[in-house]
């Protein structure tokens, strides 16, 4: 057996719930991120979903219809994510519950 056949039968298997705990809770905090991308990116052709979202809000008046429907819009990629591991998330988080 190969080193790649190793990895990809054996060691994969069992860290799959690590690394899909790890890929949640880092996409998450970096989804969300507001001042990063507002340093880095300050273009309107560059903005993210939470810049575009703060376009919404004014000092003195909120459209908070398109706050609330930007919102439901930003969080289906998450949403997507915790479906598809969410197993193995789970798993992740309770592996070390047990002794």
């Amino acid at each position: 057996m190969g080193e790649f056949k190793i990895f990809f039968q054996v060691i994969l298997p069992l860290i799959k719930p690590a690394i899909a705990t790890v890929a949640v809770f880092t996409m998450v905090p970096i989804w969300n991120d507001l001042w990063f991308p507002l340093i880095l990116a300050p273009s309107d052709e560059t903005q993210t979903i939470t810049l575009g979202i703060q376009q919404f809000v004014g000092q003195y008046a909120t459209d908070w219809n398109a706050v609330l429907a930007s919102v439901s819009l930003a969080i289906i990629p998450v949403v997507v994510l915790y479906a598809i591991f969410s197993r193995q998330l789970i798993r992740g988080i309770t592996a070390g519950a047990v002794k």
